[in-house]
């Protein structure tokens, strides 16, 4: 079967794990990058090292015209599978009441404008191939706290839209969400915090980038699983926080 995967966001962290997940799977990997063109082309050579499939692309997600020119070079391979991977973020830190106009139209333009537009660019010109779209979302949609407001709202409007797409109820097209809980540190925990923190969740265990691809895996080997919400989060997105995993404890300060 010929097979195409987009996955946006992919030249490092989790991004870069899915695509090489996806090239060992069979597809004709695309990896998507913006500003980390270099660690995408490593991740494309490293790949192609192994004899798997794959090339980098490079756009601002932000630039219309150059995000259809993307979409319409993933579908000129004609193949009879496409996977659309929504991974891309932005993640600044604000919260209600100190949020700017900056931020939300960061967060919008990452996490809807065009993951929205990749999915009806892949519906639409699929050509009666199977299609399955994976959102990376976050458990805090489960359990919202204040911080990261602007990417929370982003990841909320991916979530709707995701769930309306699924109403359509098109046996060739699913759509996915993957909600991860806390896998890999950030600049606002040292490794000791992180550590601790990344397993203060339900099960008490750490969630890995290898449970995500399992639930990756789940989506490819079933393919009558209806599209749907996979929540790897070990139990996060049942548990309420004042804040967020990583200000565990800290106060909210008045404007941010």
């Amino acid at each position: 079967m010929n097979r195409a995967a987009l996955v946006t966001g992919a030249g490092r962290r989790v991004g870069a794990a899915i695509a090489a997940r996806l090239a060992e799977r069979g597809f004709h990997v695309f990896i998507h990058v913006h500003r980390s063109r270099a660690d995408g082309q490593a991740l494309a050579d490293a790949l192609i090292a192994r004899s798997l499939s794959a090339q980098v692309c490079a756009c601002d997600l932000a630039d219309g015209p150059a995000l259809a020119a993307m979409a319409r070079e993933v579908l000129a391979c004609r193949a009879d599978h496409y996977m659309l991977v929504n991974n891309a973020s932005w993640f600044g830190h604000d919260l209600p009441g100190g949020a700017s106009a900056q931020n939300l139209e960061a967060s919008l333009d990452v996490h809807v404008r065009a993951p929205v537009a990749l999915m009806e660019a892949f519906a639409r010109g699929r050509a009666g191939a199977r299609l399955d779209v994976v959102n990376v979302l976050d458990q805090k949609l489960g359990a919202p706290n204040p911080d990261y407001y602007s990417y929370t709202i982003g990841k909320h409007g991916l979530w709707g839209a995701a769930r309306t797409w699924r109403a359509m109820q098109d046996k060739d097209v699913r759509v996915f969400g993957l909600w991860p809980g806390l896998m890999l540190t950030s600049d606002v925990l040292d490794d000791a915090a992180f550590k601790a923190r990344r397993a203060a969740n339900p099960l008490r265990r750490p969630i890995e980038v290898a449970d995500l691809l399992r639930a990756l895996d789940l989506v490819l080997d079933a393919p009558g699983l209806p599209g749907q919400d996979l929540r790897v989060d070990a139990g996060e997105s049942l548990y309420a926080r004042a804040r967020d995993v990583a200000f565990e404890g800290e106060p909210i300060r008045t404007g941010g």
